[in-house]
């Protein structure tokens, strides 16, 4: 079988690997100019370059140009992690379909972002979805699902490996049943069920000291390296917390409450201890901290550092 494969991530060259190790021909694997790359992004021309595989770039996937060049492959399939829209022009390129995934259990929880959100969201167990692109987002068939878990200590990068060796199962399992019925139709979504999960935005991944550390946690681990990190406002100065540990103190409870959120315990190396609602935690910061930081005595909620409020 005869495949392009387009993406930008580790996740496209798991599921690339895949299909090469079924036997599958891959005639080319398209990805982005520098750029555009997204964040989580890997390198796709040096993976083509040691595999001899054909390699393109492409800025507009859905221009009429990078289309021809699309159907000169004779593709069976295109194998899509395209962070894009892929219109209907593209979708009518391969002889059969094109194949999408998603990492959730389709239809719940498509849209933007869902890795993430599944760490902000504290969820524990989900599925990789492979399914038949439509002109919707995340609404085709389902061809495949395959289940995987999430630890309460996962960051993001540990996550994104998960899903990776995921889709390297799901590919090989999809490969065969292609094999044998290359037409596989898939099972339809119930559409009544589904939800879509927003975009996030950098209001997403600031702290606030209010919040409890569980929640500061899944926040920090969401959008820790390779992504920008969360937020934490101080005065002017936006901070960059890289991860988020629970003190385990031996403050009685009522010691505790009796300390309001955001009283800075101390503050040493590149460490912030800090109260936030529930317990003591250490925040590691990935970007200096400011000298007006080490002075000061607590750490305000995020609205007082902006103009509006105060």
């Amino acid at each position: 079988m005869r495949f392009v494969v387009l993406g930008t991530s580790e996740f496209t060259i798991s599921c690339t690997r895949g299909l090469l190790d079924m036997g599958g021909k891959i005639c080319a694997l398209i990805s982005m100019p520098k750029s555009l790359l997204p964040n989580n992004s890997a390198d796709i021309a040096g993976f083509a370059k040691e595999k001899g595989i054909p390699y393109y770039e492409m800025n507009d996937i859905n221009s009429s140009e990078n289309i021809h060049i699309l159907e000169n492959f004779s593709s069976d399939y295109i194998f899509s992690s395209w962070p894009k829209i892929i219109r209907k022009e593209v979708l009518n390129v391969p002889k059969c379909y094109c194949i999408g995934t998603h990492p959730t259990e389709l239809p719940f929880n498509r849209g933007r972002h869902p890795l993430h959100w599944i760490i902000a969201q504290g969820i524990t167990k989900s599925k990789l979805s492979f399914f038949k692109i439509d002109e919707g987002i995340d609404s085709g068939n389902i061809l495949l699902q395959i289940p995987y878990e999430i630890s309460p200590e996962d960051l993001i990068v540990d996550l994104n490996t998960t899903v990776n060796e995921s889709a390297y199962r799901g590919v090989k399992i999809l490969y065969k049943k292609l094999l044998d019925v290359p037409l596989y139709n898939g099972i339809e979504q119930d559409h009544a069920k589904a939800n879509y999960w927003r975009k996030r935005t950098p209001h997403d991944v600031t702290l606030d000291m209010r919040l409890s550390s569980v929640i500061i946690q899944r926040i920090v681990r969401s959008f820790a390296p390779p992504y920008p990190c969360a937020n934490l406002i101080f005065e002017k100065h936006n901070i960059k917390i890289s991860n988020a540990t629970i003190v385990q103190t031996t403050s009685l409870s009522n010691e505790l409450q009796r300390m309001e959120p955001g009283k800075i315990i101390s503050i040493k190396d590149n460490t912030i201890r800090v109260k936030v609602a529930d317990r003591i935690v250490d925040l590691e910061c990935a970007t200096a901290i400011p000298s007006s930081l080490m002075e000061a005595q607590y750490i305000h909620p995020p609205s007082k550092y902006l103009t509006e409020y105060r």
